[in-house]
């Protein structure tokens, strides 16, 4: 059976630049991080077939496997971070006051209204803004929302999203949600 030319362009590119990937892997002490430099070699093996499958008639050099790498090692450091938080405390004995008490009826039906409101106004974008818009919503990064929705560059996925949500917050504005922090 015939292989998949991308896959085959896949291997091609690792045969050529694998040792390289590995190599500069190593160079930025992802160890320390608590981060598995085979995970960020698949990463990036992964961020290569998505740009083969996008221009199958590229030429991927060394200058662009290496941006790859960059790119690749910075998202896996940001998020890194972001997981590095205090520890939640081992004290099972004492209750966590969550500054709220239970959830009445009038608050529950509030908040489906509100979350129902979201959906329409959300339904009303433009499609080409709405995955990105509800990919931000539920945290995604600006790379993660490029690679997800197939958009070409980051710098084109946070103006998908910025615009995006400034429409967003207009439509829930005009419906009476209140103002929004920018």
């Amino acid at each position: 059976m015939p292989r998949d030319p991308v896959h085959a362009r896949l291997e091609e590119l690792f045969v050529a630049y694998g040792a390289r990937v590995k190599r500069l892997l190593q160079t930025y002490g992802l160890d320390k991080h608590g981060i598995d430099p085979a995970d960020v070699e698949q990463e990036v093996r992964i961020r290569l077939w998505h740009a083969l499958e996008r221009d199958r008639s590229g030429a991927f050099h060394a200058s662009y496997v290496q941006r790859v790498v960059s790119s690749t090692v910075i998202d896996a450091l940001r998020r890194a971070q972001v997981r590095a938080t205090e520890p939640l405390p081992d004290d099972d004995d004492e209750p966590t006051d969550l500054g709220e008490g239970p959830v009445g009826p009038e608050r529950s039906a509030g908040d489906v209204e509100k979350m129902q409101g979201l959906e329409r106004c959300l339904a009303e974008i433009p499609e080409r803004r709405r995955l990105p818009i509800a990919l931000n919503l539920q945290g995604f990064s600006l790379q993660e929302i490029a690679d997800l929705a197939g958009i070409p560059s980051v710098e084109a996925a946070r103006k998908l999203v910025s615009r995006g949500m400034d429409e967003l917050k207009t439509r829930l504005r005009d419906l009476g949600y209140g103002d929004f922090e920018d």
